[in-house]
């Protein structure tokens, strides 16, 4: 019994000394909340294509966020096959270079599902899948501008400059994570990541969320 005991308290530290990446399980939340916030359904209404291209983007991303968090969770991903097979063309249509990177992030999925990526291998994650981040972003971001209407209403012109910030901002964000990947659980970039968390949520909560209709308007 005595050398039970002895054990149990031996486990203690290790345990309590297990790193913690709620900060990072929160932030991805939010942006992935973001990612897929109404206002990214803004259609280019010159385009079908840039809007279907963009749309695609969007959910690829938002997808990649979520799960991002569940990794930070030591949670099991989902994806035994790559997410994004189809979504990879759509995103194409766009014609702003989407498509290479939105595959690219379910080839990463797929591969963290099959040899099962938790927790302990976020850091790697973040560093591997950042460039195709960061290629997502940009592309996302000009498709989203691409062929605006400048006759379009101010409200909805207002919502879709504000959601391509937050998306620059996600990237902006996902940099940062890759940046500080070895450390990420330190005091001072745990501060980092939960102010770039109240800054994203924050600029989410200040959309506008105006009556956007499912498609553009009948030419």
């Amino acid at each position: 019994m005595r050398r039970l005991v002895f054990a149990a308290l031996a486990a203690l530290p290790a345990a309590c000394s297990a790193p913690d990446y709620t900060p990072v399980r929160d932030w991805a939340r939010t942006a992935s909340l973001a990612a897929d916030f109404p206002a990214g359904r803004l259609p280019p209404p010159v385009s079908e294509d840039v809007r279907e291209g963009a749309l695609a983007m969007r959910e690829a991303l938002a997808t990649y966020l979520a799960a991002l968090g569940r990794m930070a969770d030591d949670g099991v991903l989902p994806y035994p096959e790559n997410p994004f097979v189809e979504l990879a063309p759509q995103a194409g249509r766009a014609g702003t270079g989407g498509e290479q990177p939105v595959a690219a992030l379910g080839a990463v999925l797929r591969r963290a599902t099959r040899q099962n990526w938790r927790a302990p291998q976020l850091r790697g994650a973040i560093g591997e899948t950042d460039p195709s981040v960061q290629a997502l972003v940009q592309a996302l971001t000009a498709a989203i501008g691409r062929n605006a209407d400048p006759n379009e209403p101010p409200v909805i012109a207002a919502a879709r400059a504000q959601y391509s910030a937050i998306i620059v901002r996600i990237g902006e964000d996902h940099a940062l994570l890759r940046a500080r990947a070895t450390d990420i659980t330190d005091e001072d970039v745990v501060e980092l990541v939960r102010a770039a968390e109240d800054r994203l949520r924050r600029a989410m909560l200040a959309l506008p969320r105006p009556s956007i209709p499912a498609a553009g308007p009948a030419p």
